[in-house]
C-alpha cells in the first residue's frame, strides 16, 4: 500500500464517498510500522510495543517469504480480507479477528491492485493464495495479528477510537457542507501525480471513494479494492495521538534535562567509564551517580560493558541519535516532507 499525496485537482462527478475509520487499516498500519523505524518513533506506543518485545518485532518483520514480501513493507491483505469480508469500516477488533480465518479461506486472488507496483501486486497476490491454500498459514497469522492487536489495544481505547471518531466527524462534516472528495479526503501532503485522480475516475457508478482516518497512520496511503478505492488519511483530529507520539521522546528529554545527567552523557561521549571514575569526576557520593546512570540506563542512553574485569558505563549512541532524528523531524516538517520515504514509502 504506497503512501500517496492528497489530490487537490477537480475533476468529473465520482461515486459515492464514505468516511468512516477501520481497523483493518489501523492493523496494517502497526504491521507496517515493524519494517519501519520512522514509524515507531513518530508513534510512541508503536516503538513501545516492538521494543518491549522483540520476538513480536521478528515473527512479523520474517512471516513472509521472499516472493511474498512487498517493496513498500505493507500489509495491505489485511485491508484487502477486511474488504472481501464486509468488514472495512469495522472498527470492531474482535469480529474481525473472529472471522479473519474463515475470509483467509475464501481470499479473492484475482485482484487488479493499480495502487500497488507490478512487483508487489505479484507479492501480494502471493500471500492471498498462501492463506487460501495452506491451513498452517492462515493459524500463524491469525495469531501474529491477534498478539500485535493485543500489544496495542489498551492505547487504541484509551486514545484511538476517540481520535478516529474526533477526525471522521470533521471530514463528514466537509462531506456534509458539498465538497468534492478530493477536499474531503485531504492530507497534509501535496499531490504528486494524478494515480488517485485516475483510480476514483476508473471506478464503477457505483463505486465507493472510503476515506479511512486512522489513529496509527504515518502519512496518506491509497488502496485499490474491487469497486472501491480507499484514501488513507492521518487522524489527529483529538490531539490524543499527537499527545501519544510524544510521550518517548519527552521522557528521553527530560533524563538528559538534569545538568549532572547531560555531563554524564558528555564524559561517555569521548570514553568509557565507571560509576566510581564519573563520582570522582564530579565530586559526588556514589549513591547519588549511580541513580542518576540508572535513570540514564533506563532510557536506553547508557549501557553497562565489562573490559578488564571493570564495569565500565558506554553511551547508546544509536538512542541519542534516534532521539535527535525524532526531535529534528517533530520540530522540521520541511525536512520531513522532503525525505524520500514522504512521497513513496520506500
Amino acid at each position: 500500500m504506497p503512501f500517496y499525496h492528497d489530490p487537490t485537482t477537480s475533476g468529473p462527478p465520482s461515486p459515492s464517498v464514505v468516511v468512516g475509520g477501520s481497523v483493518a487499516s489501523e492493523l496494517d498500519w502497526v504491521l507496517h510500522a515493524a519494517f519501519r523505524p520512522d514509524f515507531r518513533r513518530d508513534h510512541a506506543t508503536l516503538g513501545e510495543i516492538y521494543a518491549a518485545s522483540p520476538q513480536l518485532l521478528e515473527r512479523v518483520r520474517t512471516f513472509w517469504g521472499t516472493e511474498e514480501t512487498t517493496e513498500c513493507s505493507g500489509s495491505m491483505e489485511v485491508t484487502i480480507l477486511a474488504h472481501h469480508g464486509g468488514l472495512l469500516f469495522s472498527l470492531d477488533a474482535d469480529e474481525l479477528l473472529g472471522r479473519l480465518e474463515s475470509l483467509c479461506t475464501t481470499a479473492p486472488l484475482e485482484l487488479r491492485l493499480a495502487s500497488e507496483t507490478p512487483e508487489d501486486r505479484v507479492a501480494m497476490r502471493a500471500r492471498l493464495a498462501r492463506l487460501r491454500s495452506s491451513p498452517e498459514t492462515r493459524a500463524a497469522y491469525v495469531e501474529v495479528v491477534r498478539d500485535v492487536w493485543s500489544a496495542v489495544r489498551p492505547d487504541w481505547l484509551r486514545n484511538g477510537v476517540r481520535s478516529v471518531e474526533a477526525a471522521v466527524a470533521a471530514r463528514r462534516e466537509i462531506q456534509h457542507r458539498g465538497a468534492p472528495w478530493q477536499e474531503i479526503a485531504r492530507n497534509a501532503y501535496k499531490p504528486e501525480g494524478r494515480v488517485c485522480d485516475d483510480l476514483v475516475a476508473s471506478l464503477p457508478p457505483d463505486g465507493m471513494v472510503a476515506v479511512v482516518p486512522a489513529y496509527f497512520a504515518h502519512v496518506g496511503s491509497l488502496a485499490d479494492l474491487p469497486g472501491t478505492v480507499m484514501i488513507g488519511v492521518r487522524a489527529e483530529g483529538s490531539g490524543a495521538e499527537a499527545r501519544a507520539r510524544t510521550e518517548v521522546l519527552a521522557r528521553r528529554l527530560k533524563t538528559i534535562s538534569d545538568p549532572t545527567r547531560l555531563a554524564i552523557v558528555e564524559v561517555l561521549r569521548t570514553a568509557p567509564s565507571t560509576v566510581t571514575e564519573l563520582a570522582d569526576l564530579f565530586s559526588l557520593a556514589q549513591p547519588t551517580v549511580s541513580n542518576h546512570v540508572k535513570i540514564l540506563r533506563d532510557a536506553g542512553i547508557v549501557t553497562n560493558s565489562s573490559t578488564g574485569g571493570h564495569r565500565e558505563l558506554v553511551l547508546q549512541r544509536d538512542a541519542l541519535e534516534e532521539l535527535i532524528d525524532h526531535l529534528e523531524g517533530m520540530l522540521s516538517p520541511e525536512r520531513l516532507r522532503d525525505t524520500p520515504h514522504a512521497a513513496t514509502g520506500v
